[in-house]
């Protein structure tokens, strides 16, 4: 019988340490499986013989009553049929000792396992094919959000995108939030919102941009104001408002008490604490 305590060095080990009808019994398992498997390499497995060939192949052991294979559960599954006459559970087979081993089935059963395994193992070896794309730069991929924009407003959005990307150079464009955001040093200003079936919306959505004073600017939310655009044409009537001057803030700086500052440049000094370059030459 199997003994979980006696530590076998290999398949011969293990055969000696059982009664001679048993050793006879199990040397005929062992040349069934070799002869099916050829290639196959023996071991000891779980402390019990193991035949190895592109990872476990089967495994057999002797009990009290009967020999124990284990061909896997798909080596029992495959062939439920031909073994109705044996206990069966998954992945396990008993051939009880006072029945004829049935060898024609446990060869069919093995070569089965060996085409699984090495079906198993040409999936494995084959190089998975990985296809690299490339990852488009912010700008193109800011060009790909223009290509599937609705074509009314294609052309209002680029004009908005160059008067942003006018009011300085260091400004930089990029998607998030799933549409064209700008940033100055990583901060980001302002973002095209949801494009609606008859406007375009701009958030700025830094909580400086609170404190600045325009027409254009909508909403009391505690750290954004909102810009809704009609039509092309509103856009251009208020390019002033969204094109910065340095040199046209600093002189109103200085000459009124209170500045109409222009929205972008006016965020990015909010943002920012950047000083005009004008103030510089004062």
């Amino acid at each position: 019988m199997n003994n979980m305590k006696f530590q076998p060095k290999d398949i011969d080990d293990y055969i000696s340490i059982h009664p001679k009808e048993i050793q006879k019994l199990l040397q005929t398992i062992r040349k069934t499986i070799s002869k099916a498997a050829p290639k196959a390499e023996e071991t000891i497995n779980y402390q019990i013989p193991t035949f190895k060939l592109n990872g476990n192949l089967v495994h057999f052991a002797a009990f009290k009553n009967h020999l124990g294979f284990y061909p896997g559960a798909d080596g029992v599954l495959s062939f439920k049929k031909e073994l109705s006459k044996y206990e069966t559970s998954k992945g396990t087979i008993q051939f009880p000792f006072d029945q004829p081993l049935p060898l024609k089935l446990i060869s069919d059963i093995v070569k089965y396992r060996v085409m699984v395994n090495e079906d198993k193992a040409k999936t494995k070896s084959k190089p998975k094919s990985v296809t690299k794309t490339k990852k488009l730069s912010d700008a193109e991929q800011v060009e790909q959000y223009l290509k599937v924009s609705d074509p009314k407003w294609k052309e209002t959005i680029t004009v908005i995108r160059k008067i942003i990307k006018s009011a300085d150079t260091r400004i930089a464009e990029r998607i998030k939030w799933s549409a064209p955001s700008y940033h100055f040093m990583q901060q980001d200003m302002v973002t095209f919102g949801p494009v609606k079936s008859d406007k375009v919306l701009l958030v700025f959505h830094h909580p400086g941009i609170v404190k600045i004073k325009s027409d254009l600017l909508e909403g009391d939310y505690k750290d954004r104001r909102l810009v809704y655009f009609t039509s092309l044409g509103a856009v251009k009537k208020n390019k002033p408002e969204l094109t910065p001057d340095c040199k046209g803030i600093s002189e109103r700086n200085r000459k009124q008490t209170q500045v109409r500052k222009r929205v972008v440049i006016a965020a990015l000094n909010s943002t920012h604490g950047l000083c005009l370059r004008d103030r510089k030459k004062e």
